[in-house]
């Protein structure tokens, strides 16, 4: 296979760099800032030099923060395993049937609280899966607190708390139930 040479911007490029390092340990001559390149950046952008960049052209963009990921797929996923083989015990369970709305929210929030303070680190949280003789209509849709729950799980501060949460195995309550995998105490700080 034939090697390909090296263009007239690679070397004047590798130039650049061999120019501005530095030999570990701080031995050896300071770095040379070359003219028109600012320092600390490592975008191809950056590495232009400001008099040959487009007028007007932005600064290189900096690293926006991590979406926010949701408590049903954080977490470890070994844990969850762990439960549904029967290897780790459910310590507390909070049955949400029969409650209205803003009454289950908050027994759920408090629910979560205590059980994080206490050390658990799995709980299971019946929902119910909705009445299956009740039709669902614009004014009582079915299932109500089930499709509330997966709001409750990501507000603040319960997120700060929960590590995962999984559906529940048939035996817990199935499709009406979740486990709830809470944080440790080191964790949650």
């Amino acid at each position: 296979m034939k090697r390909r040479g090296v263009s007239k911007g690679e070397a004047a490029l590798w130039k650049r760099v061999t120019e501005t390092v530095r030999p570990i340990g701080g031995r050896g001559p300071s770095p040379q800032k070359p003219p028109g390149v600012a320092t600390g950046e490592t975008t191809r952008e950056a590495m232009t030099p400001v008099s040959a960049r487009a007028p007007g052209k932005a600064a290189p963009r900096t690293r926006k923060s991590a979406p926010k990921v949701s408590a049903f797929a954080a977490g470890d996923p070994g844990a969850e395993r762990r439960v549904k083989r029967g290897k780790v015990d459910v310590e507390r369970t909070l049955d949400l049937h029969g409650l209205r709305e803003a009454q289950a929210h908050s027994r759920f929030h408090a629910f979560i609280t205590t059980a994080a303070s206490e050390g658990c680190r799995c709980v299971l949280v019946v929902t119910g899966k909705g009445r299956p003789e009740r039709k669902a209509s614009e004014d009582r849709p079915r299932g109500v607190i089930r499709k509330r729950f997966q709001d409750w799980v990501d507000e603040e501060p319960l997120r700060g708390l929960i590590a995962r949460v999984a559906p529940a195995r048939p035996k817990d309550g199935g499709d009406g139930a979740f486990y709830v995998f809470l944080k440790g105490a080191r964790a949650q700080r």
